[in-house]
């Protein structure tokens, strides 16, 4: 493997149509996106994740490669409203492996690491990440590499028949 992590050009739309398809998947879709309503999780649409994309200057995207095969996206939004502890200087992070074979591979450990470089290069100080209460291995991955929860949500996200908690880590960098 070659993995190699580069910010996209949000002006291109080619990224956004793989983002689609690693959000609908069904294997990993109730993990990386936030499902609201009762029932079945609605698909992303690759047209609207590069529109909010464009309107947006707070916000960083990444894919991450396996040489030129774009294996899974990272992103990095600065201060936005939904984080739970308003502190100036807060970075919401997200991950998504999308291609099935370089799942388990350390791939996210790789990613993160990365992550918290770029979120000390913009002049962050603290993370915050959202993971859903039956997401399991997510929750200890973060926890071994120092992420701490702090709050719940109740009733969050819908899956699998319950409303369940969202879960809200956070580091100090």
């Amino acid at each position: 493997m070659n993995i190699i992590i580069e910010e996209i050009d949000i002006t291109q739309y080619e990224p956004f149509e793989y983002i689609a398809k690693w959000s609908n998947d069904p294997d990993i879709k109730y993990f990386i996106g936030a499902n609201f309503t009762e029932g079945e999780m609605p698909d992303c649409d690759p047209k609207k994740l590069y529109k909010s994309a464009n309107e947006s200057d707070n916000k960083h995207i990444y894919l991450i490669k396996d040489g030129d095969r774009p294996i899974g996206d990272l992103s990095i939004m600065i201060d936005p409203p939904h984080i739970k502890r308003k502190e100036k200087n807060t970075g919401w992070i997200s991950i998504c492996i999308g291609e099935k074979e370089y799942r388990g591979k350390g791939i996210a450990q790789t990613a993160m690491i990365y992550l918290e470089n770029e979120c000390r290069k913009l002049g962050l100080k603290r993370i915050e990440l959202g993971v859903f209460e039956y997401n399991k291995r997510a929750r200890a991955f973060y926890e071994k590499i120092g992420y701490k929860e702090f709050t719940r949500i109740k009733e969050f996200v819908y899956y699998q028949g319950k409303w369940r908690a969202d879960i809200r880590m956070e580091k100090y960098l």
